[in-house]
């Protein structure tokens, strides 16, 4: 026994000696020092031989460190390549940081078309002073990831829609996995959420709250602003205790700066966040919103995510949250007047205007997508019978309240207000969605594409959107409520009339889109230009539409053929500005240089004058390659079957020319104003039709909607002599 016992013990390994740190004194001089103590130096020079403490030994909660495991891994197998970042040199590849935190451009950057936060020089914004040099890192700098898919987030909502889901692992663990949340414990990560917003200073979150109600609230004004700015301030100001209470607050004020920092696209110092860390904690707050039964505040969740979503590169997530919030809404049949509470006070009377506003804005948020991609919408029309949100603003919404009697309707302001823009842009939605009710159906190239009834008309309700434009607009605005804003969604609108083909293009579909797609691009250019608009995802591809519609009449049409608006001056012009703006967008977005080079080829291929001793065969093979390659991704980002139509044809088709007929009399160009139908307007002593002064916001169609009968369409009473003619530009520059 005593042998086994001592076989044991010689077995075993000696303890290890603990090893003695040298005194104070030769760890300063980098000296030799024994264990003894007093060492021989300090004896020596006779000065007090004092021992170095260990240093403390940092200690992670093991949790914490286990659901930082957990989310590393998580994104690696998102992306394999990233699994690798810890054995690339450092002049390689980019780390992770620079793949987290990117800039649109440096804060000095040299981009003349950037869009700064205030009209002062990046220096001159407000910083935070720093607690110390090394504390200045990416992390502590308010970034746009302007190229960032922020997942699959807007999957999510389904799941927690109802109050009685439980909260989802994956929102509950956005906090923990942020790169600026350095603790993980349920008490800080509460504090981290609510001081998120409360460590921006008061400056700096006006000028974000600004820029979020000048270029998101002005389109889409489904917030009422006066009650937002008491969440705001009730969510930076709300103690420890009370975050949870008002933690749907904090969803919407953290989305609201996140949205702004991306429409502003331009970091400043400040603090330690970023425009991604406020969608993140917006994100993980979203459960809070949906568990309470307002179900007015959950369509104003989806609302803002929407917002959000309008100014990321991503398609499908833009299409997928328009489609959810308006089916949400008519789930909880926003979209029936019927379903309205009786009026009993004031109170209820500035509920029906927040609902109302909610519908309106999700109905325009679908109209846009159906327009953006040629899709159906997610609801008739026919099925619509709620009304429009009052013209008035928001200081005035309360009072005007107050003072109507129950069972009377809010009446218009009449003049210019905050919500006039948005209500202009609805009525041409309106009128997008009528003409998609006609073009997509499947009988519309036997039945309607020929046929100029309906056309007239759509051009007399446009008639309509122009006089409430020259009555209820501001001539000194700029960005989205100018008038050349709603402008240019007028000639979008106008470009939806006609979808040319090689048939269609020699007759009024060429010459018309030549016009309406020409005035879109250089509009949209003069907008861009004026440093007042971010740069929406939609924009961009509506754009690359109006410019690869304008190439295609150029390719289809013949010399002979051609109106004389194709020679205008403006066409060279539209080309140049839809270059510019996808080079300027791809910069932006790496997802649009498929855009901005398949443009480009095209442009450089098709001309805009034929030379008569080479005319153009078709494009080179080397053209067709190089678009071909391109096609896949670019088949996913427009989506759109006429263009992805014309772009077919363009590279896989000769060009439609006919030999032999240059003694062709060109035909006329379709041109002038249309005023075969009685408006609401009055005329003024030169003759010209000016807006009435009881114009009221009406939707168009809303009383003598289309009768189709098979055949046609039952116009009744409406004066058809003649082809419509093409409305011209959108003078607002000679109103008074």
């Amino acid at each position: 026994m005593d042998d086994d016992r001592c076989s044991t013990s010689d077995s075993q390994p000696p303890a290890k000696r603990q090893r003695t740190l040298a005194c104070r004194r030769c760890r300063t001089r980098k000296q030799r020092c024994e264990e003894t103590r007093p060492c021989t130096n300090c004896v020596k020079s006779e000065e007090e031989c004092l021992p170095t403490a260990p240093a403390p030994r940092m200690h992670a909660d093991s949790d914490y460190v286990r659901i930082l495991e957990e989310r590393i891994a998580e994104l690696e197998s998102l992306d394999p390549q990233q699994s690798l970042d810890h054995i690339r040199s450092s002049n390689g590849a980019a780390t992770h940081h620079s793949r987290t935190f990117s800039t649109e451009e440096p804060i000095n950057g040299s981009n003349p078309e950037a869009v700064s936060i205030t009209d002062a020089s990046p220096d001159e914004l407000p910083r935070v002073p720093s607690r110390s040099a090394a504390d200045s890192s990416p992390a502590h700098v308010f970034v746009a990831r302007v190229d960032e898919d922020v997942g699959m987030d807007h999957l999510i909502l389904g799941l927690v829609a109802s109050p009685s889901a439980p909260r989802p692992e994956h929102a509950a663990s956005i906090c923990e996995a942020s790169p600026n949340v350095d603790r993980a414990t349920p008490s800080h990560r509460e504090i981290w959420q609510q001081s998120l917003v409360g460590d921006v200073p008061l400056d700096l979150a006006e000028l974000l709250l600004d820029a979020y109600r000048e270029r998101a609230q002005s389109q889409y004004p489904f917030l009422y602003w006066d009650a937002f700015m008491s969440w705001h301030m009730d969510w930076r100001n709300c103690s420890t205790s009370d975050g949870k209470s008002r933690a749907w607050q904090g969803f919407f004020v953290n989305l609201v700066y996140a949205t702004s920092l991306v429409l502003l696209r331009r970091p400043s110092v400040v603090g330690r966040s970023d425009a991604y860390s406020f969608y993140r904690n917006g994100i993980a707050l979203l459960p809070s919103v949906l568990e309470k039964p307002d179900q007015i505040l959950h369509t104003q969740a989806y609302l803002l995510l929407a917002m959000h979503a309008l100014h990321q590169s991503s398609t499908e997530r833009i299409i997928s949250l328009a489609s959810t919030t308006i089916r949400y809404c008519v789930q909880q049949q926003l979209h029936l007047f019927e379903t309205e509470p009786d009026v009993v006070d004031h109170t209820t009377q500035l509920d029906i205007q927040i609902r109302r506003r909610c519908f309106w804005c999700a109905y325009k948020l679908d109209r846009l997508v159906m327009m953006t991609f040629d899709l159906p919408p997610s609801i008739p029309d026919a099925m619509i019978t709620a009304r429009t949100f009052a013209n008035l603003d928001d200081r005035d919404l309360l009072q005007a309240a107050t003072v109507t009697p129950p069972g009377l309707p809010l009446e218009d302001a009449p003049h210019y207000t905050c919500v006039s823009s948005s209500l202009h842009i609805l009525q041409c939605r309106r009128i997008q969605s009528e003409i998609s009710s006609i073009t997509l159906r499947y009988d519309y190239a036997s039945h309607y594409e020929n046929s100029p009834e309906w056309r007239v008309r759509i051009l007399a309700e446009l008639e309509n959107y122009k006089a409430r434009v020259q009555k209820f607009s501001d001539p000194q605005s700029k960005g989205y409520t100018s008038q050349r804003w709603l402008a240019m969604i007028y000639h979008y609108t106008l470009l939806m009339l006609y979808r040319p083909t090689k048939e269609s293009v020699l007759g009024p579909a060429g010459d018309w889109s030549v016009q309406a797609s020409t005035q879109a691009c250089l509009m949209f250019r003069k907008t861009q230009m004026d440093r007042q608009i971010a740069q929406p995802w939609l924009g961009l591809l509506v754009q690359f539409q109006s410019g690869i519609t304008l190439l295609y009449c150029f390719w289809a049409t013949p010399p002979e053929s051609r109106t004389d608006n194709f020679d205008s001056l403006d066409v060279p012009d539209a080309l140049r500005a839809c270059s510019n703006i996808l080079a300027i967008m791809a910069d932006r977005w790496a997802k649009a240089d498929c855009l901005r080079d398949v443009f480009e080829l095209l442009a450089r291929e098709i001309p805009l004058v034929d030379r008569p001793s080479r005319p153009p065969t078709r494009l080179s093979d080397k053209t067709v390659v190089a678009i071909q390659e391109k096609l896949p991704q670019l088949r996913a980002l427009i989506v759109h079957r006429s263009i992805l139509r014309m772009l077919d044809e363009m590279i896989n088709e000769d060009f439609p020319r006919s030999r032999g007929n240059q003694g062709i009399t060109r035909p006329p160009s379709v041109a002038g104003m249309l005023a075969p139908i009685v408006t609401p307007l009055s005329a003024n002593r030169s003759g010209t039709a000016t807006p009435s002064a009881n114009m009221a916001f009406q939707l168009p169609f809303s009383t003598q909607p289309f009768n189709f009968d098979g055949n046609g369409i039952d116009m009744q009473d409406l004066n058809l002599e003649g082809l419509p003619s093409f409305p011209g530009v959108f003078d607002f520059e000679t109103w008074g």
